[in-house]
């Protein structure tokens, strides 16, 4: 059975997503700068732009699947990136950007035998890292992940 994991969202996208939102307003209400067409294409670029981002921060998952591998779905808009557990060196839980100790942000970093990394966010680090490790064993036991 196929076990998904959910991405947990941050400031960090929540701030990206008022600053694109703040720069639409500002080409809505100053089209004098520039000519009304070129307005109207940059508004459209920028909430093009609105949508990409929505897009990925609802619907990246991560799947574990019985065919022992890790697939990585954000969003519609991308390519699904599939790594075989075999292929996972180790998985690093890295924190940044500490206020009075306690990190805003932490993800893990999955280091692959070629040494590239993925950083990812699931919402239940422990199981995710966990599950990882019962469908690496053996295929009979990791059942019950």
């Amino acid at each position: 059975m196929n076990r998904q994991f959910h991405s947990k969202t941050s400031l960090r996208n929540y701030a990206l997503l008022a600053a694109l939102l703040s720069v639409a307003i500002y080409f809505m209400w100053n089209t004098e700068s520039l000519t009304r067409q070129w307005s109207g294409v940059l508004i459209a670029i920028v909430l093009l732009v609105i949508v990409i981002v929505i897009e990925r921060i609802i619907h990246t998952t991560y799947t574990i699947t019985t065919e022992r591998t890790l697939v990585i779905h954000q969003g519609r808009f991308s390519k699904d990136k599939v790594i075989p557990l075999d292929d996972i060196e180790r998985i690093d839980r890295i924190s940044r950007n500490r206020i009075g100790g306690k990190p805003l942000m932490t993800y893990l970093a999955v280091v692959l035998k070629d040494h590239t990394e993925h950083y990812i966010t699931p919402k239940n680090e422990e199981d995710f890292i966990k599950c990882i490790a019962q469908r690496r064993k053996k295929t009979e036991e990791a059942e019950d992940c």
